[in-house]
């Protein structure tokens, strides 16, 4: 117990030291620890199945539920870093794309944005719309003016009567 690396795991070597040497039940254990009784069991029941390293539990944290591996990840973004130091455009639309071939599934696309950030890549707007029409810009500047400024109605002066 004294070569526990944190908590829990010093909890779930006192779990099994009450047991073996004082034979308390999972109630008094539980209370005594401060951990639920059925989490005493499964302490229990792990140390039976798998000896003394079972009984002190995983670590925690990790990426459990990743699509692909941090190498695989950098191994998808390499050839578009080679096309961003060219000063090629590289959006993150593409980038999905290729990731979603190199997985066989589709993804939503918070995905690929965590992907890139968790890559450091920066992910910035677009400095115009793809769609955008200069000509149609100017002629709206030059008509929208005139009708936003006189809409038909005026308000007639108030004025004040001579008494």
């Amino acid at each position: 117990m004294l070569a526990a690396s944190g908590k829990s795991a010093f909890q779930r070597l006192q779990c099994l030291w009450l047991r073996a040497s004082q034979d308390l039940s999972t109630e008094a254990i539980a209370q005594t620890v401060g951990l639920s009784v059925s989490h005493v069991r499964r302490v229990w029941s792990e140390y039976l199945r798998g000896g003394l390293a079972a009984g002190q539990g995983r670590p925690k944290g990790g990426r459990r539920h990743q699509n692909l591996t941090l190498a695989q990840e950098r191994a998808v973004l390499v050839g578009w870093q080679e096309q961003a130091r060219r000063g090629r455009l590289v959006t993150a639309r593409s980038i999905k794309v290729d990731y979603e071939k190199r997985l066989g599934r589709a993804v939503p696309d918070s995905t690929v944005c965590r992907l890139l950030a968790r890559h450091q890549w920066r992910v910035t707007p677009r400095p115009k719309h793809p769609k955008d029409n200069p000509a149609a810009r100017a002629a709206f500047k030059k008509t929208s003016g005139q009708s936003g400024r006189r809409c038909g109605w005026l308000p007639t002066p108030i004025v004040a009567a001579d008494v």
